[in-house]
């Protein structure tokens, strides 16, 4: 069974795994947080290739300077992302960002501003890098996904590692356990069944 983040992320982890190591955090942390944190994380190369191609256009750079920036902005996000490494600075523009982006409303203000500041050079430079840059970090995630299968035994996906990072990252803000591994105490639903009421209760 599958859980979902407040914004309908789908995290295939079964409920013992996922709400035992929630447990762990709370109520300190509660799900939600670490669901939203899980959000923010998925999206913070985008947001960064956003936030820096605004920037871009703003300063009336190049179309060629325009991709370079972007591109390099998405792919200190993506090593980031995949080195597990997060941020608050970043952390919280991902939060900012996770609002509207599945609504595609970076993309229509992006082209709009580029439009109007840089013309359709700019524009173009900066959806080319966009895509090149998203290209690479689905290549890099099928990567990784295939490498778990063979050290796991299972596919563990972007959104999985992704919310195996946000739970290190607000262990490491009480001082918890960054361990994934679960002993059979924290399994049972008996230890982690108040923190999967919290859950349920949220989303209703």
């Amino acid at each position: 069974m599958a859980i979902y983040t407040p914004q309908g992320l789908k995290i295939s982890l079964d409920v013992p795994t996922s709400f035992g190591l929630m447990a762990r955090l709370y109520p300190e942390i509660k799900p939600a947080s670490i669901l939203k944190t899980t959000e923010s994380i998925s999206v913070m190369t985008s947001s960064l290739g956003f936030v820096t191609g605004i920037l871009c256009f703003a300063l009336q750079l190049s179309p060629s300077n325009i991709a370079i920036c972007t591109l390099f902005a998405m792919t200190v996000g993506i090593l980031l992302t995949f080195s597990g490494i997060v941020l608050f600075p970043f952390l919280q523009l991902g939060a900012m960002f996770s609002h509207i982006y599945g609504l595609f409303l970076p993309t229509l203000i992006a082209v709009a501003i580029g439009f109007v500041l840089t013309g359709w050079t700019g524009v173009a430079s900066y959806m080319v890098s966009r895509l090149v840059a998203s290209t690479v970090s689905i290549l890099v995630g099928i990567g990784f996904t295939r490498l778990s299968v063979i050290d796991k035994g299972s596919p563990i996906s972007s959104a999985e590692r992704n919310f195996f990072n946000a739970y290190r990252y607000h262990a490491l803000q009480i001082g918890k356990s960054t361990s994934l591994e679960l002993s059979k105490d924290e399994l049972h639903e008996a230890y982690w069944s108040k923190t999967y009421q919290d859950y349920d209760d949220a989303r209703r």
